[in-house]
């Protein structure tokens, strides 16, 4: 039975991802002929992926886009865990910045792309809209999860006489830990998606936007797919790096049973 269980999670995926594909398949060659251009089928798509891959000026552009989301997503996350802490312990900060964070995360991403883009540069407007995606994120779930401590342990802290700083780094941020890798994995995607959908507007001189953006403007769709599968997979890869640092540095060598 042990076994049996260890392989049923890929054996569903794989029934899963291959029911999908014979769907796109399917959709692809009953599509009417003039939108066919559209919509290509898979093995279109990874033909002109495997064709891509080996251009030096294609890999160019995945370490570039690589540097900017990942910058973005990493100082966002910084900046939005060290608000959620402040505004969660001082009410004066509060008041001052949840506002503002919570206008940022209601307003489209699309606004604040091209509102920035009247002020900074196309080389570092995607790294700058990952951030302020990301930002108010990781505020939310660290404000929410520190003001949401249980009360008993923070009982326990005042008989003990604990200070309001070892109260926040012993009691409360060891129960919100689970939460922040949540909203840090969280954050990848949207990252992704913010900053790319950057690029396609503002296409810095190397960037995976700018290559859908030249793709789509020459109606070569199977490419336009192609791109965007490497920045699906990119985005995974990075979800995984999150989880494996997060593993190393919480549990060591050990790992998680």
């Amino acid at each position: 039975m042990g076994k049996l269980k260890k392989y049923q999670i890929p054996l569903k995926n794989g029934i899963s991802t291959v029911f999908w594909l014979a769907a796109w398949q399917l959709a692809a060659k009953t599509v009417p002929e003039n939108l066919a251009v559209f919509l290509p089928g898979p093995f279109a798509v990874f033909r002109a992926f495997c064709k891509l891959l080996p251009q030096p000026v294609f890999m160019q552009a995945v370490g570039a886009t690589l540097l900017r989301i990942f910058f973005g997503l990493a100082t966002g996350c910084l900046t939005g865990f060290a608000l959620g802490v402040l505004t969660s312990q001082f009410s004066a900060v509060d008041t001052v910045f949840s506002p503002l964070l919570r206008i940022i995360r209601a307003v489209p991403v699309v606004s604040f792309i091209i509102l920035a883009f009247l002020f900074i540069s196309s080389d570092r407007l995607p790294a700058f809209i990952a951030f302020l995606m990301v930002t108010p994120l990781l505020w939310q779930t660290a404000h929410d999860g520190l003001r949401s401590a249980d009360l008993r342990l923070l009982e326990m802290a005042k008989v003990y006489r604990l200070s309001r700083f070892r109260t926040l780094v012993e009691i409360r941020l060891p129960l919100v830990a689970s939460q922040i890798l949540s909203a840090v994995v969280s954050a990848v995607g949207l990252a992704w998606k913010s900053g790319v959908a950057a690029e396609v507007i503002c296409t810095p001189a190397v960037s995976l936007g700018k290559a859908i953006y030249r793709a789509k403007g020459s109606l070569a769709f199977d490419e336009v797919y192609a791109v965007t599968l490497v920045v699906v997979l990119l985005s995974l890869f990075l979800e995984k790096t999150v989880k494996w640092i997060w593993t190393k540095l919480t549990v060591g060598e050990k790992g998680v049973r």
